[in-house]
Order: structure tokens, then sequence, then C-alpha cells
């Protein structure tokens, strides 16, 4: 056996892709009478399960807090179905919001939102820097270009929309108090990073929705249709604006054509 294929079964039997006997395994690797191969790959398979689980913990303390034991079963579970595929170990966790939706809690169904808004802050906190522009950005363009501009947004930038009043949740959570009953209420959120801290915020259907068309590259004037329905459009979608200057999440203003 090449050294390639020795490192290949070592990997498979530590993560748990591939099994193997006793004497398949002796026959590769060294062992003792003390503590046979089988046995020294079984510690590396532990440690390397317990890291996993070390690493879901971090990137969802809150969760992990509301579970309680039921984490660790938890995450076994999710790892089994979605084992780690990436070089970073924080990464690991990146689809447990959505196994949490195919997989819900009868008792807590907000639990995939609480995961998302976790994984949202973990992804905020780990996203590129940028600096901010002012409002006077936009104000500086000709008029007959500020229609088809375009906001580059911070890249940390986050919106969700959620089933659950997750951000409740969490902020109880984070308090240290006992969770509340799940609150089925749809809510809109924004997730940033300033500096080295993160946030998130409650945001109205109609400015999420307009924030949303601003991170998917959409112009000023599609910005702004999502205010035609309100009482005062240029006013709601003004203050929306300004709003997004005002927490520094505007990273700069493209002229369109």
């Amino acid at each position: 056996m090449t050294l390639a294929e020795t490192q290949a079964l070592f990997h498979h039997l530590v993560t748990g892709d591939a099994d193997g006997d006793a004497a398949s395994i002796d026959a590769v690797f060294r062992g003792s009478d003390e503590l046979p191969a089988a046995d020294r790959l079984a510690i590396y398979r532990d440690m390397y399960t317990a890291r996993l689980l070390a690493a879901l913990r971090e990137t969802f303390p809150h969760l992990a807090r509301l579970l309680g034991e039921r984490f660790g079963a938890l995450g076994e579970e999710y790892l089994a179905r979605h084992p780690s595929e990436h070089h970073d170990v924080g990464q690991v966790g990146r689809r447990l919001a959505a196994f949490l939706h195919e997989h819900p809690d009868p008792e807590r169904p907000d639990l995939r939102d609480l995961a998302e808004l976790e994984w949202a802050r973990n992804e905020a906190f780990f996203a590129p820097g940028s600096e901010a522009v002012g409002a006077e950005a936009l104000a500086a363009l000709p008029p007959e270009l500020a229609g088809g501009a375009r906001l580059r947004l911070s890249p940390s930038l986050r919106v969700l929309f959620l089933a659950h009043d997750a951000a409740g949740l969490w902020r109880r959570l984070q308090r240290g108090e006992d969770a509340a009953p799940p609150s089925a209420t749809p809510t809109a959120l924004a997730v940033w990073r300033r500096g080295l801290e993160v946030f998130h915020c409650a945001l109205a259907l109609r400015e999420a929705m307009a924030l949303e068309t601003a991170l998917d590259g959409g112009t000023l004037e599609e910005i702004c249709e999502h205010f035609a329905g309100c009482p005062r459009p240029a006013e709601e979608a003004h203050a929306a604006l300004s709003g997004w200057f005002s927490e520094q999440w505007v990273a700069g203003v493209v002229a369109g054509p």
C-alpha cells in the first residue's frame, strides 16, 4: 500500500466514512498488546467527532444553550448526514439551519430560525471589511444618473426572512433568561458587522425587500419601487436609505449608465 493510499484509509476510518475490521487495520497500522491499532484509530475518530461538535457549539452558542444535553445528539445526527467537507472546521455548520428545516423539532419549530440567525452572525463576523461612505456620495450624482445608480453594500451585511421571532429568542438567551415558547411571527432581520462587533436588527418587510434588492445589485429605482405602496413612498424610501447610510452599510455608490 502506498503512502497516499495509507493516508486515504486513515482519513476514511477516522472520519467514519468507511469501516474496517481489526485484521485489515492491523495489517496497515501498528498497535500494541495494550492498545490495538483499531482502538488507537477509535481514539482519533472520537477526537475528530468531538472537535466538530465543539465547532458547532462555538458557532451556535444560543442553540446549544437552549437544547442543553440534546445538542450533542442533534450534532451527531447532523454530522452523520452532513460530514465536514471543508478544510475550515468553522464551515461545518453551514447546513444546520437547512437540516433543522428538513427535520423540525415539534416542540421548538423556531430552532431553524435561531440557527439561521446565528450562522448569519458567524458569516458577518468573518466577512471582509469595508469602508463606509456617507449619503453625500449619493447626493453628488447628477439627477439623470441617480435612478440607475447601484449601492455597493458592506460584505458583512445579510438580510434574513424568518418564520419565528428568532431575534427575541436570541435576546433572552443572550441575557441568560429562560426561552419563551416559540413565537410564529414572520420577521425580517438585517445582520452586519461594524469593527469587530456583530449586530442584528428587525426591519419592516418593505425595507427588507428593498435591501435585498440592493444586495442583489438592483438600481436605486428598483430599490425605491418597494415603497410604491406606502402612503408617502418618497419619504419612506428616503428614510430607509438614510438609515442604511447612518448604519454604515453602504460602502460605495456606483453611477448608472
